[in-house]
């Protein structure tokens, strides 16, 4: 198999798992299912993945890159850290991943490492913040980004208790609208944007 197939097919399987765990959720996922999905035998599944187990926690790291890069592209765009750190809030949001990281067998190893990315980059974005004078006082930094990443967490798992499609996204909408007033000065506030980006 040349290379660019076998990137192919580990993509294709990383689409099919994400659909397949969304919908079933990683226990009753088969190894079947994501196969038949991606339209690949278990043969080729195994070439590039030892186990379920192996295949959702490369899920979670595949998205952990692409919201890295997601970071990139929002700093680009937005002068202010604030504005990143609440777009990155909606990018962070993938159900698939969602259900691994806090709803599965396979959290217990990857949900920590998850949850201290996101709580390295808040902190990283704060202290930007903070140097651009947008917070309304330095506080303890590292202790805000825990709170606000706990926050949001918190935002995830009610969303994900609530039977509507949009549910989750209405708690982080929430979260912004209370905590950023209580950090940030009143005229920073009064420009950032709280609802997802369009």
């Amino acid at each position: 198999m040349d290379p660019q197939t076998a990137v192919t097919t580990r993509d294709e399987l990383l689409a099919a798992a994400a659909e397949v765990f969304e919908r079933d959720g990683y226990v009753r996922a088969t190894v079947d299912d994501v196969c038949l999905r991606a339209g690949v035998t278990k043969g080729a599944l195994y070439g590039h993945f030892s186990s379920k187990k192996a295949l959702a926690v490369a899920l979670v790291e595949a998205h952990a890159r692409e919201w890295a890069r997601a970071r990139e592209r929002l700093q680009r765009v937005h002068r202010s850290p604030l504005q990143v750190l609440v777009d990155l809030g909606y990018a962070a949001d993938d159900p698939a991943v969602r259900r691994l990281v806090f709803r599965s067998p396979v959290s217990e190893e990857v949900a920590e490492r998850q949850l201290a990315r996101w709580r390295s980059t808040a902190h990283d974005l704060l202290r930007g913040a903070a140097a651009r004078g947008e917070l309304r006082e330095d506080g303890d930094l590292p202790a805000l980004a825990e709170g606000l990443v706990a926050e949001l967490v918190g935002a995830h798992l009610v969303g994900m208790g609530v039977d509507a499609a949009d549910a989750v996204t209405r708690g982080l909408v929430r979260v912004w609208r209370s905590w950023l007033p209580a950090v940030v000065r009143p005229e920073v506030w009064a420009g950032l944007r709280v609802e997802p980006p369009r």
